[in-house]
């Protein structure tokens, strides 16, 4: 997968999710959309969603593009921390749905910013 694809791929894994017109064609923009669209699935305690967003996401890592990993973690671990934690749900509740990789990443987010650690 090439980063220009990636938007494309997400919808196409996640038909329901619409991200908004200003969003279109800036990833790290329909990353922070994503990261709603995550919470709602959360909020209907839909773990197949979930389950098959931190496929998606750990699929990303799988490609060993730094651009690509730069928007697996800076655009889509960040924004879930930030979009959940904003709207008052734990963000960690995201972490047993991510891959080994993801689950790295989330911690040196943690690390980075100072929130809670985890021995996995």
């Amino acid at each position: 997968m090439k980063y220009e694809d990636v938007e494309y791929h997400l919808l196409e894994k996640f038909p329901e999710f619409i991200p908004d017109e200003i969003s279109c064609g800036l990833p790290y923009c329909i990353a922070g959309g994503f990261a709603l669209y995550l919470l709602e699935a959360y909020k209907n305690n839909d773990d197949n969603l979930l389950i098959s967003a931190g496929n998606f996401i750990e699929d990303l890592y799988s490609y060993e593009d730094e651009e690509l990993n730069n928007l697996a973690t800076v655009g889509y671990l960040e924004a879930i921390q930030n979009v959940w934690g904003n709207n008052s749900v734990n963000p960690e509740e995201m972490f047993k749905y991510l891959g080994e990789r993801a689950k790295k990443e989330w911690v040196q987010l943690n690390a980075d910013w100072g929130g809670p650690n985890f021995d996995f």
